[in-house]
């Protein structure tokens, strides 16, 4: 009997470890690739990876560099530091644009990163959106939640992951919602290991 539930137990996690994780690529440019995939909710997920010849160290600066964000995360306006609670922690209020008929959007997040022995770098974004009022001529995106993954690699590269959501909110048709996510996103990546190179100390 004990050999026959033992049996089923394994039977059973080989089955569940044997399930895809259900992504799907959008596109491959080179070393970067973007996937996505819908919840239960129908809120797209999406997610990148790339690799780039900087530190994580390089990468940190780029964030704290808000007034150059527009030249590498795109359809960016202009991001403002609005506090740091702490030297890991900060809230940021980002503003983007669109094309008509897409109306422009902000969001407000939190972002804290930290650092385990082995020199891996995470980035938790929630979101913060309803700490400040909205502002006019921009639609708040809602449920922003994302992590950045910076592993070391050898010859002075890191791996660079990011996967996240955000609903886009207004009346924004889902399917147009989720084709600028993911362009905007390849885009950003693009761009990543282009600017980031130059934050190396």
């Amino acid at each position: 009997m004990r050999a026959l539930l033992l049996f089923c137990v394994l039977l059973f996690s080989a089955v569940v470890a044997a399930q895809p994780d259900n992504w799907r690529v959008h596109k491959t440019n080179g070393a970067t690739k973007v996937e996505y995939r819908h919840n239960e909710a129908q809120l797209l997920e999406i997610r990148a990876q790339t690799e780039v010849r900087a530190t994580a160290a390089a990468f940190l600066r780029l964030l704290e560099d808000t007034a150059n964000i527009a030249a590498w995360a795109a359809n960016t306006e202009k991001a403002e530091l609005l506090a740091q609670p702490d030297a890991n922690t900060h809230i940021v209020h980002t503003y983007f644009s669109a094309i008509w008929p897409v109306s422009k959007r902000d969001m407000v997040t939190q972002s804290v990163w930290s650092q385990d022995g082995d020199g891996v770098l995470t980035l938790q974004i929630t979101d913060m959106g309803e700490t400040i009022p909205p502002v006019k001529g921009y639609v708040r995106m809602q449920q922003v939640t994302g992590v950045w993954t910076l592993t070391p690699l050898a010859d002075g590269k890191t791996h660079l992951q990011y996967q996240g959501q955000a609903d886009p909110a207004g009346k924004l048709p889902r399917f147009i919602g989720d084709k600028v996510a993911l362009k905007s996103l390849l885009s950003t990546f693009t761009q990543l290991r282009q600017v980031l190179p130059d934050y190396q100390l």
